[in-house]
């Protein structure tokens, strides 16, 4: 039996950094006025409520969980396998998933870029977090 030694610091820290990216990847300054460019949306079409930022957290929280309990199951200890785990995960079930759902949908590939490098950076995230709590011996 594996013994599985998620540090709740480093996931918590995770879910949290990746989603605060976020804000700032969608600002409009940044990526937010591009991104509703090639979507063809208005500022006026986006519904003002906190739940999608809610929703958001929650997600990026669960995400972060389900990378510590990978990271620790694969027994990962290097920062480069921090990394490979990140790549590794938007390659396979991030960003596959949202290029094909814009070929059904038409959605625009430029915002499917947008979003998917905001996941990647997100998963970088992620790692970062670990990578600093193991520079710590924290994990």
């Amino acid at each position: 039996m594996i013994d599985l030694d998620i540090h709740f610091g480093a996931f918590l820290l995770s879910g949290i950094f990746a989603f605060i990216l976020g804000v700032i990847w969608y600002h409009p300054k940044v990526m937010g006025d591009r991104w509703m460019e090639v979507r063809g949306a208005k500022k006026k079409d986006v519904a003002q409520s906190a739940l999608p930022f809610v929703a958001s957290l929650f997600l990026w929280l669960l995400a972060a969980c389900f990378y510590a309990f990978l990271a620790s199951f694969l027994e990962i200890d290097t920062a480069s396998g921090y990394f490979a785990l990140s790549c590794l995960l938007w390659v396979a079930f991030a960003m596959p998933p949202a290029l094909m759902g814009s070929l059904y949908t038409e959605y625009p590939f430029e915002a499917v870029a947008i979003d998917t490098s905001y996941q990647l950076g997100g998963y970088y995230v992620f790692a970062g977090v670990h990578i600093a709590f193991l520079q710590m011996g924290a994990i």
